[in-house]
């Protein structure tokens, strides 16, 4: 007997064996949703199921589109878009400059038609100046099957009736199935990520994602809130779905519109040791000195410079401090590394004579603006290494002593090409936390459906008592037709005698024929042959092994003749005659042979050959004449 195993166990191996975790799943959504596919495959309990999956490796996907229901829509609750439309985008869009960038994570995007809302309001915002602005939306999701549609960005005439008709002109084209013009599927990129394990997309202004936290355990929820705050710029706007819940005592969001699940990131709000790691943009010199130094000697100064080492070797973002002339005073090696240089010494070296300096040409002109403006300056540039090309985010950071004297720069390096990948995949890497979105709306459907389930319940209710007193009368129209099924079957067992002596006869009839007979199935199978048959080609019992007739000892030519005339009768279904045939080989005789279509309960066909020698006389002729042999002199 197999070991019971439970669900938790089940989701276990799944994990680890198959890296599909849905252990921060709800448990009860959870199990309704295994019991729903185990149903479909009559599997009884986890534990066989267990076993089916071992054996199907398959099945994984199966399970999985039972898991996520995707379910969404184009502007899906139309006026919590309006508010998003009027009150929302207006006042985060408003301060943008030529060139800045606007960043929209939609996450648990199923087949896309929340992230194309977003592109939608983003294009009619900007019009045709949408162009001069860098405008990126991240739609990312578990269900690679779902974005592959979202992908392809077409959609039926009634998964777009919630878009106004102006819009359906202005921004679909096609018929019958209406796909999203290319300049706004350009400004969406998806890719797979799982909310729940990868990291998240960063720098977000709006982040949607709706009806997904409620498909989690509370454990999961809160960790998932937690990367979203860090995901939100500060003073984002986190859209959630309308079923789920208000954040009444998050510290780390307010609530914008209660109804309609808006919230806005509240900066700083959430502890140090909760924020992602993925990348930080505050200054690791200035937080040492503050923690570290005491009162100042020279060994203390020896330790706070060594510690201010470890750190910028630690750091994965590369460090370069530079003096108040350019002179760069402390790096670490990951400025070398993301810039594909070799290992080198640079302190004391001014910045524009360092190969790197070199290696990034973008770094001069900013390097000038950040001093000009006195503040910190950030850019993106593409530089080309041995290792291939990079995306780099250069931060600039002017620094000065108390009577606001430049005493120096900070520039932080990072390597931004994993993330890219991850924007053509949703670049590959930037967006690796793509896996999580489908699920997500589970809930708001399965609530829709629990309420006009619970009203089908109660109807049900009423037709099942109806149905009890139906069973009743319907049980002793059973009891009386059972009686009729014993009759039945005992007439059935009398046709079956009658049957089995039909087929002896059959059978026997076949064998007494005069002629060879041969019973042929479609693929060119002996069935049957009588004993004339049988000895015909020189066989005394019937051959161990199943033959065709291609296999039948005669001549190439005349086996394929055999085939020809079997495939004709098949496809004509008509009986056809090859006269005067010579079998040949040890056979030496001439036989007209015979081609009929038998038709088969099983909708199939056999076709009845039978060789017929003719008359005495024409069998005595075609007697082998002894030669005469020669004399050799």
């Amino acid at each position: 007997m197999a070991r019971d195993v439970s669900l938790t166990e089940l989701l276990q191996e799944l994990a680890e064996q198959r890296s599909f975790d849905f252990r921060g799943y709800k448990k009860t959504t959870l199990e309704r949703r295994f019991r729903r596919r185990m149903f479909q495959l009559n599997v009884g309990n986890y534990a066989d199921y267990s076993e089916y999956i071992r054996n199907n490796p398959e099945e994984i996907n199966e399970l999985l589109n039972t898991i996520l229901i995707n379910v969404t829509g184009f502007s899906r609750d139309p006026p919590a878009w309006e508010i998003l439309r009027h009150e929302i985008l207006p006042p985060l869009l408003k301060p943008l400059k030529t060139g800045h960038s606007f960043r929209v994570w939609s996450a648990g995007c199923a087949s896309g038609e929340e992230a194309y809302s977003a592109a939608i309001l983003l294009a009619e915002h900007f019009g045709p100046h949408i162009q001069e602005y860098d405008v990126k939306i991240y739609a990312t999701d578990i269900d690679e099957d779902a974005l592959n549609t979202a992908r392809r960005g077409e959609y039926s005439l009634d998964s777009v009736q919630r878009v106004r008709p102006e819009w359906q002109g202005k921004y679909f084209h096609g018929e019958g199935l209406l796909r999203i013009n290319r300049d706004v599927r350009r400004l969406v990129i998806f890719g797979r990520s799982n909310l729940g394990q990868d990291a998240p997309i960063s720098h977000v202004n709006l982040l949607i994602c709706r009806n997904l936290l409620i498909y989690f355990d509370s454990d999961l929820q809160k960790q998932i809130l937690k990367r979203l705050h860090y995901a939100l710029e500060p003073g984002g706007i986190l859209f959630l779905g309308k079923s789920e819940s208000q954040l009444a005592r998050s510290s780390q969001f307010r609530r914008v519109n209660a109804r309609w699940r808006i919230f806005q990131r509240i900066t700083d709000s959430a502890p140090s040791d909760e924020q992602p790691q993925p990348r930080r943009d505050n200054n690791p010199q200035e937080d040492n000195n503050r923690e570290q130094m005491g009162p100042s000697s020279p060994a203390n100064d020896e330790m706070v410079r060594r510690q201010q080492r470890y750190l910028l070797e630690m750091l994965r973002i590369g460090v370069i401090i530079l003096d108040a002339d350019d002179r760069i005073t402390q790096n670490n090696s990951a400025a070398l590394t993301i810039c594909g240089l070799p290992a080198a010494d640079l302190v004391g070296k001014r910045l524009q004579e360092a190969e790197l300096f070199t290696r990034i040409p973008d770094l001069g002109p900013q390097l000038q603006k950040a001093r000009h403006n006195n503040e910190p300056s950030r850019l993106q540039t593409r530089i080309k290494t041995p290792s291939g090309e990079k995306l780099l985010e250069i931060t600039i950071r002017p620094t000065q002593d108390e009577k606001g004297r430049r005493t120096g720069t900070l520039i932080y390096l990072y390597d931004q090409t994993l993330e890219e990948k991850l924007q053509a995949t949703v670049e590959e890497l930037e967006s690796t936390s793509e896996d999580l979105q489908s699920a997500n709306e589970e809930l708001e459907t399965t609530n829709e459906e629990l309420q006009s389930t619970n009203e089908e319940l109660e109807t049900t209710n009423e037709e099942l008592q109806s149905t009890n007193e139906e069973l009743e009368t319907t049980n002793e129209e059973l009891q009386s037709l059972n009686e009729e099924l014993e009759t039945t079957n005992q007439e059935l067992e009398e046709r079956t005698k009658e049957l089995d002596q039909v087929n002896s006869v059959y059978s026997q009839t076949l064998e007494q024929m005069r002629l060879p007979v041969m019973l042929v199935d479609q693929d060119r199978r002996i069935e049957f042959w009588n004993s004339r048959a049988l000895r015909l080609f020189g066989f005394k019992n019937k051959p161990p092994m199943e033959l065709t007739i291609d296999q039948l000892p005669l001549s190439p030519e005349l086996r394929n003749a055999l085939v020809r005339r079997h495939r004709t009768v098949l496809v004509k279904q008509a009986p056809m005659i090859t006269r005067d045939q010579h079998l040949g080989g040890k056979l030496n005789i001439t036989a007209d042979i015979h081609f009929s279509v038998i038709p088969r309960e099983d909708h199939s066909k056999s076709v009845l050959i039978m060789f017929d020698p003719g008359s005495p006389e024409r069998a005595v002729a075609q007697k082998p004449v002894a030669k005469k042999k020669k004399n050799r002199g």
